[in-house]
């Protein structure tokens, strides 16, 4: 059986590894991400693994052509940011999507589901369809939300379950046995955009501690963490843990400037930043005093 991969990121490596050890016929088309450092990085492992692969030059033509060339029996899709013909493409093909569906439909679940603070991350497998995360959902996957996982992390781990999921459907289809599609009626579909600058932004007055770690965890670290104003300059709180203390104060307030930089947040809740990105540069709680986040200044 000849796998196809379709992907626009590094994260489809770890699975082309698996299937390649297992001696199955792997063929790779890779979307150049717009990261120079990460197309480095696939280009290389790609050249090592010697794998065959092609890289997208003009995305209304070139992934037809490769479908033609390598005639792969199945396809899946691990990251890809154009919508394929599903008439073109002819064979069994499947999305593997970081969010439940239809839950959490859109370009980047993970980040919603971090910032929501869902008990649980889950990953899907579904058919691909004529529309962006709309296929009959046939393999799925949840694990804990815990609270060092951030947006990176959860990536990389999505990464590595989705293999379950594609050796159970590989294994379905050599046995010529069906997919049964999992029933989702009962899920209401909802349809999550791309984070833009109010969706990375602390609100003092409305978020408690809770919410604002869950978004510091969401932006961690493609933004480089959670979006603040101080002293009317931008800062993103790079890294927090809500303290189990309450305290009246006015939300945003800086506490102790110790080597704790402990803040008051909405609903009595207070937190420790841990790390903050400043100026370009990164700045430890132990030090922020010493760059004016002081005790009595507040954010916001």
């Amino acid at each position: 059986m000849r796998i196809g991969i379709i992907s626009n990121s590094d994260e489809f490596i770890p699975l082309a590894y698996t299937l390649a050890n297992q001696g199955l016929q792997v063929c790779i088309f890779l979307s150049p991400p717009p990261d120079h450092y990460l197309l480095q990085k696939v280009n290389g492992w790609l050249q090592a693994s010697a794998i065959p692969f092609s890289i997208e030059e003009d995305h209304r033509t070139d992934v037809y052509r490769w479908l033609e060339i390598n005639k792969p029996d199945v396809l899946f899709v691990l990251g890809y940011r154009y919508l394929l013909d599903v008439k073109k493409v002819k064979i069994p093909a499947f999305n593997i999507h970081g969010g439940p569906l239809p839950s959490f439909k859109g370009p980047v679940p993970v980040f919603w589901q971090l910032k929501q603070g869902q008990p649980f991350v889950e990953l899907s497998i579904h058919r691909l369809s004529a529309k962006y995360d709309d296929g009959p959902v046939v393999w799925k996957k949840k694990t804990d939300n815990l609270p060092h996982y951030n947006y990176s992390f959860v990536q990389q781990l999505f990464s590595r379950l989705c293999i379950e999921g594609v050796l159970f459907i590989l294994h379905l289809l050599h046995q010529q046995l069906p997919i049964p599609d999992i029933k989702t009626d009962d899920v209401i579909p909802a349809y999550h955009k791309r984070p833009q600058l109010a969706d990375v932004l602390i609100n003092w007055q409305q978020m408690n501690g809770v919410e604002i770690c869950n978004l510091v965890r969401a932006c961690n670290p493609w933004n480089k963490g959670a979006l603040t104003v101080f002293n009317q300059q931008e800062v993103k709180i790079m890294d927090a843990v809500v303290v189990d203390i309450t305290v009246p104060a006015v939300a945003g307030t800086i506490l102790h400037d110790d080597e704790r930089l402990q803040v008051a947040c909405a609903d009595n809740t207070v937190i420790n930043i841990n790390m903050l990105y400043s100026n370009e540069f990164f700045m430890p709680a132990y030090q922020a005093a010493v760059w004016g986040f002081s005790k009595g200044k507040v954010f916001g």
